[in-house]
């Protein structure tokens, strides 16, 4: 994935997936966009978030960007994590801060007071640790981004802080009077004395000199103390309590710097945590892909012109089913380019229109989000929004038939939509005749070129290719055989008006001979 420029502004840094002046809850949205279902994209979302649930990133998912300045910003930083240095790092940190976690989590299972407290202190050593280690990271990288540079900044001025300084100082000097402490027991019957150390006599020596005598080689002995994490005993908590009370001024010194430090973790630090997993989760996802040798690339965005131009393009859910059974993936190329707007599909069916009106509205969306898309090379538009109408089943419930259905929600769409819209349509009107789809699908695409709106429209209906000058015919296209395979490849040239319907039925044994 080569490194495109990117607008870069350091500045004081607040957030990893959104500029200080904007706020994050414009980009939280708690609910999957409309389109998501017709293009695939929950699929899709589902698997990249896939074992990240516990940081509940997909609102991230959820809320496109509107502005440029905001993509630029998160294609910098995503061009940054996707360093295999930068992304081990913050991929070791985040295990790190799960491991505090997952201790503070076990507290219910440690009875004993000062048992509680010594993990509560294991956990403060570890997170100073872990930002400091952090740190020790990010200084020796060259970063390209005002997200990742400014986040350096603000961890470096953190640990600089009086306040993080105090924090690892007393952890670690607690930490060192604890394994200082010695003391003794005195076993006898079932009864157990705890005491100070004394410098007694060490006897040992003695006793291996006088039967040295007896010795015939030498022996190595391994002892293996195996130790319990978060289980003790009734009687290890009461010796416990007696050390304590030997070590008055250590213990409390550990209640007193526990109590006070009960929010020693930053607050930022904590969402950076939470918000850097929406790059992680993404890169890990697409490098499924670049594995089996697909391509993404960082798009180039456009606001004042439409010129759209995409090389090696695919449907991402359709590909990562594909490359589970070990098939190939078929790529596409488009354009639009000057007063073009509107991609009419036709062609055979079966022969990969409707995954090819998928791949445009993902490659949107996921440029939306400033993120890699799916192809090879890609130039785009900022659209506002992403309408689809794909067909759905008649619902029983609302009393209206499937026709009166489709023009109701196509209707819905062209009231809304924009200049700046994309409008995804697949195979509407199949329930009318072809008199009535061809009048109905004029009158739609009319609208649109009315509008200025991008579009792509899958139909049946070859003639809507000859409309207007903005209109682009695209076919998917078969083989030079007796059985017409389809090659799922979607090409720029005027519509046949060939279905290649007979072939379908010849391969599913549907003739009348069988």
């Amino acid at each position: 994935m080569a490194i495109k420029s990117v607008w870069r502004k350091d500045g004081i840094y607040k957030h990893i997936v959104c500029h200080t002046r904007r706020k994050p809850s414009a980009y939280t949205q708690k609910n999957e966009p409309a389109c998501f279902a017709d293009l695939n994209l929950d699929k899709v979302i589902t698997s990249i978030t896939h074992g990240r649930e516990v940081y509940n990133i997909k609102p991230f998912f959820y809320s496109p960007l509107e502005y440029l300045d905001d993509i630029y910003y998160r294609q910098g930083i995503i061009q940054d994590v996707g360093n295999e240095n930068l992304y081990s790092a913050i991929k070791e940190f985040s295990s790190d801060m799960q491991k505090i976690r997952e201790i503070s989590g076990e507290k219910e299972y440690r009875y004993y007071h000062y048992q509680q407290r010594r993990w509560e202190l294991e956990c403060i050593l570890l997170y100073c640790q872990s930002v400091t280690k952090l740190r020790e990271h990010l200084s020796s990288l060259l970063l390209g981004s005002s997200g990742m540079t400014n986040f350096r900044n603000y961890l470096s001025g953190y640990i600089d802080s009086e306040n993080f300084k105090s924090l690892s100082a007393m952890a670690n000097r607690i930490k060192d009077n604890l394994e200082g402490i010695r003391y003794n027991l005195r076993i006898k019957g079932d009864t157990i004395n705890v005491e100070h150390h004394a410098d007694e006599i060490n006897y040992s020596d003695k006793i291996i000199n006088v039967f040295s005598k007896f010795k015939q080689r030498d022996v190595t002995v391994k002892l293996d103390f195996k130790s319990h994490d978060t289980v003790m005993t009734n009687v290890e908590a009461r010796i416990l309590e007696c050390v304590a009370r030997l070590f008055p001024s250590v213990f409390s010194e550990l209640d007193t710097f526990i109590e006070t430090r009960s929010d020693y973790q930053s607050h930022t630090l904590n969402i950076f945590e939470r918000e850097i997993q929406f790059y992680l989760a993404s890169i890990e996802y697409f490098r499924n892909f670049q594995n089996a040798g697909l391509s993404f690339c960082i798009p180039e965005i456009n606001v004042n012109n439409k010129n759209i131009t995409v090389t090696n393009g695919f449907d991402l859910a359709l590909a990562y089913s594909l490359l589970k059974k070990k098939e190939n993936v078929v790529c596409n190329d488009f354009q639009l380019r000057e007063c073009e707007r509107i991609l009419v599909v036709s062609g055979p069916n079966q022969g990969g229109k409707t995954t090819f009106a998928r791949m445009i509205g993902q490659l949107h969306y996921l440029a939306l989000l400033g993120l890699y898309v799916p192809a090879e090379d890609a130039n785009l538009f900022l659209v506002d929004n992403i309408f689809t109408h794909f067909e759905k089943s008649e619902n029983i419930h609302n009393l209206r038939g499937k026709l009166y259905d489709d023009l109701v929600r196509i209707k819905s769409i062209l009231d809304v939509a924009t200049s700046k819209s994309l409008i995804i349509m697949n195979e509407i009107f199949t329930s009318t005749t072809s008199h009535d789809a061809l009048y109905l699908g004029t009158q739609i695409i009319k609208k649109i070129v009315m509008l200025d709106a991008l579009c792509v429209c899958v139909t049946f209906i070859d003639e809507l290719t000859r409309l207007d000058r903005a209109i682009v015919s695209m076919m998917s296209t078969v083989e030079n055989d007796e059985r017409a395979s389809r090659t799922y490849r979607i090409a720029r040239k005027p519509s046949d008006g060939v279905a290649w319907s007979a072939t379908l039925v010849q391969k599913y044994g549907l003739t009348y001979e069988k």
